[in-house]
């Protein structure tokens, strides 16, 4: 995509996005895009997919930063009825390990797998009540939240460690 000239369309790239954290706005590309057709541009509420690789995820897009597609590295799922099934929801049931091991049967390819978009649209879902899901949702959402305080805990824990390792080695004196 780098070799696309600059321009008002964001375009959506593996490198921009993590299933974490969702998409970096602010490192997408800008281009203009060469189609004549108008494009499909993405909307809140999408959910973007990985189609290729070990570990294909799902995120629901909850903003989007302008005119925005993704590369072909990505199916677009809109939810058709949101009264029946929550994005987020979706997003969270494709991320789960079932799904994942669907998908890892499924794949196609030797070197690089692949997700076929029939694989994607035959996935075997479970659709509670919005209520029951959008409760799962906040629950996945609050243990990603304590993953992410962890992990700052535990990075600042060895900051200080190595501060102290630090400090000692250059409080050394030599042996006379």
């Amino acid at each position: 995509m780098d070799e696309l000239a600059s321009g008002d369309v964001a375009i959506v790239q593996m490198r921009n996005v993590d299933a974490d954290n969702g998409v970096n706005w602010s490192e997408v590309q800008r281009i203009a895009l060469p189609s004549k057709r108008p494009p499909a541009l993405l909307a809140v509420g999408d959910i973007i997919f990985t189609t290729r690789g070990t570990r294909n995820f799902a995120l629901a897009l909850d903003t989007v930063e302008g005119r925005a597609v993704c590369s072909p590295h990505f199916f677009v799922i809109r939810v058709l009825d949101a009264n029946r099934i929550a994005p987020p929801f979706l997003a969270w049931q494709i991320n789960q390990r079932t799904s994942q091991e669907y998908f890892q049967r499924e794949a196609t390819g030797s070197h690089i797998l692949n997700i076929r978009r029939e694989v994607i649209e035959n996935l075997p879902l479970a659709i509670p009540p919005l209520a029951t899901q959008r409760a799962i949702v906040a629950l996945a959402d609050a243990a990603r939240a304590e993953r992410a305080a962890l992990t700052k805990l535990i990075e600042n824990r060895n900051q200080q460690i190595e501060a102290i390792a630090l400090g000692l080695h250059h409080s050394e004196r030599p042996h006379a």
